[in-house]
């Protein structure tokens, strides 16, 4: 007997086709939607709508919260995103530690890792449950030059590792940006290393600028600076800061 073959003219499942429709929803622009904004953008009933939800939450690749209810991408999602790029396993050496941070600080905690086209995308994100928070969301795509998580990976990585411009970040662990993607925003990043001593990624802390200054910040920054040296030491290499200075 012949193997099946799929192609163009294979019997689709519709309920399949209209989770994908409900996950496609979500996108760095607008990582958090109700409803009715669900409902807006597929055009499916309220009790269809509401049997998928139910069943993508049951599956962790969507989550709720908040009141009124909200839904953002689950922990399933960044699991399978990551394993797309081939990072699956950094995320879950890293989540311990992510939650642990965000626990900590109370702000939105992301991963972050370099692709191709001197890009970075988030791995995995924690988002802060305070009224006022910032989030960029699982997939979000910049360039690598843009922002703390992009610039404490650069500063480690090809000709910018010799770039005064980064001795910063490379002299202290952290790179620290205020505004610099979103007005009132400030974001803590420091770089994580590989077993090799090769940059992996980032893990980055963003909040508003009113929660984040003066004693806070610091105290942002040495938290943020542990728990990369943290994430290194999982993945097998010892302080990111130390093995940097040697």
């Amino acid at each position: 007997m012949a193997a099946a073959v799929i192609d163009d003219t294979t019997k689709t499942i519709r309920s399949i086709e209209r989770a994908i429709d409900v996950l496609a929803c979500f996108d760095h622009a607008t990582p958090q939607l109700s409803v009715t904004d669900l409902q807006k953008r597929t055009g499916l009933s309220r009790p269809t709508l509401y049997r998928i939800l139910a069943t993508l939450t049951g599956k962790g690749v969507i989550r709720s919260f908040g009141e009124p209810q909200r839904f953002a991408l689950g922990h399933e999602a960044s699991r399978l995103g990551a394993n797309w790029i081939g990072q699956d396993d950094f995320v879950r050496a890293a989540r311990p530690v992510l939650t642990r941070l965000w626990k900590e600080t109370g702000e939105t905690v992301a991963l972050f890792v370099a692709v191709e086209n001197s890009r970075k995308i988030c791995i995995e994100e924690l988002q802060s449950t305070q009224a006022l928070t910032f989030t960029r969301g699982v997939g979000f795509m910049e360039d690598l030059e843009t922002g703390a998580s992009g610039k404490a990976m650069l500063a480690f990585t090809g000709e910018a590792s010799s770039d005064p411009a980064f001795d910063d970040v490379r002299r202290t662990g952290v790179r620290v940006s205020e505004g610099e993607i979103i007005e009132g925003a400030v974001a803590v990043a420091a770089p994580v290393f590989d077993r090799n001593g090769a940059i992996k990624g980032s893990v980055c802390v963003f909040g508003p600028e009113v929660r984040l200054s003066s004693n806070r910040r610091r105290d942002c920054i040495d938290r943020v600076r542990s728990a990369s040296e943290d994430i290194s030491r999982t993945l097998g290499y010892g302080s990111a800061v130390a093995s940097a200075a040697e």
